[in-house]
């Protein structure tokens, strides 16, 4: 498969004033109208929430299409079918195929990856399938996903709030536009202080189904998540629920021995994430903390949150162009070689940020 270390698609836009993938699809009959789709979105959980349900919907479709973001090691990952990643010949062809629509219609970054999603999809006629937001979901492309079946809403709370508001009505405003007429939207029980908001919420004539979290889960923070895929399976008449017994994907509380000591790698990057984080460990006393982050994050609460709670919190940088300048933070332990203090550590470790910094950890302790 083809590493994300490595450049693949010819664009690296991520924004623009405006969007232009729906005339691509217009150009192509709208293919992805004979796509059955449930829409995944949320701030935190979209990932886990989609994999867990992919797999359980494979007990009752043939073929199952599966759309997240971003992707963890491989490019590949991003576009599956019944979880097998898109082939790097398949990849590759298909980048080839939208060429001609990237130049044409100066698509971004995550157009591009979802043209790419919804031609792979059609052209192997998928049976249903799941398509994580990238951002927000009102003015994300995957909201072009036009044949929902579905809507799942995942835990709320504040990220990208340059994009989507710096109030939680307007975040989720954008979370829950993506919702069609006559759809269902099935609603995580992370969101209870906020149903009455997500009620309002919705501008079309759709059904809202709150679920409950999973308490068979360990993981706190994955009961929601767990709690939603039950319902919807349930709701779709699959009885098979052995999805709910698998671990998430890889970056998402995953536990690795590396020298006599244990790691904890988990892509908690913002407020809510990292308090999820927190309430899924026990003998706080017995973990050393190391955060990574990108510019733009709630910084200072999340680092307050994180010495409340732990005794030894520390902080470090990654080569990535968005790192987070770790000189311009008010912080005391500062780690300059984040390999170095993993090496080096003779405590437990829970490393957790950034989803681009995270990576970088799993693929360095697996080369270890």
């Amino acid at each position: 498969m083809i590493s994300v270390d490595k450049f693949l698609i010819p664009i690296q836009q991520r924004f623009q004033n405006e969007y232009n993938l729906d005339k691509v699809l217009k150009q192509l009959n709208n293919i992805e109208k004979k796509i059955p789709t449930i829409n995944v979105v949320g701030t935190n959980g979209k990932g886990s929430t989609s994999f867990f349900l992919s797999h359980g919907l494979k007990t009752k479709y043939k073929k199952v299409g599966l759309f997240i973001s971003p992707a963890f090691l491989y490019h590949n990952e991003r576009i599956q079918i019944n979880n097998e990643p898109i082939s790097d010949e398949d990849l590759k062809k298909y980048i080839s195929k939208v060429e001609k629509f990237i130049k044409d219609y100066n698509l971004t970054f995550f157009e591009i990856w979802t043209l790419i999603a919804i031609m792979y999809f059609y052209d192997n006629k998928v049976d249903i399938a799941v398509i994580e937001a990238g951002i927000g979901g009102l003015k994300d492309s995957t909201n072009l996903f036009s044949n929902q079946i579905a809507a799942i809403l995942t835990s709320v709370s504040f990220d990208h709030t340059e994009i989507l508001g710096n109030k939680i009505e307007e975040i989720i405003d954008q979370k829950v536009g993506i919702v069609k007429e006559n759809s269902t939207l099935y609603v995580s029980a992370d969101n209870k202080e906020h149903f009455e908001t997500i009620k309002n919420a919705i501008k079309v004539n759709a059904t809202i189904i709150y679920s409950d979290k999973y308490e068979k889960e360990k993981i706190e923070y994955q009961k929601g998540n767990k709690g939603v895929v039950k319902n919807i399976l349930q709701d779709l008449g699959i009885k098979d629920l052995s999805c709910l017994n698998l671990n998430s994907l890889t970056g998402r509380f995953t536990e690795i021995e590396f020298k006599e000591k244990k790691i904890i790698i988990d892509g908690a990057h913002n407020v809510d994430g990292v308090r999820a984080l927190i309430s899924s460990v026990s003998n706080k006393k017995d973990w050393t903390v190391l955060y990574g982050a990108i510019d733009g994050k709630e910084h200072q609460k999340i680092l307050t949150m994180l010495d409340e709670n732990f005794e030894n919190v520390n902080i470090t940088t990654f080569d990535f162009h968005k790192a987070w300048d770790i000189d311009l933070v008010n912080h005391i332990n500062k780690v300059k070689n984040w390999k170095e203090f993993i090496d080096s550590s003779e405590k437990n470790i829970i490393i957790c940020g950034s989803l681009y910094f995270i990576p970088l950890v799993y693929k360095y302790l697996l080369e270890k």
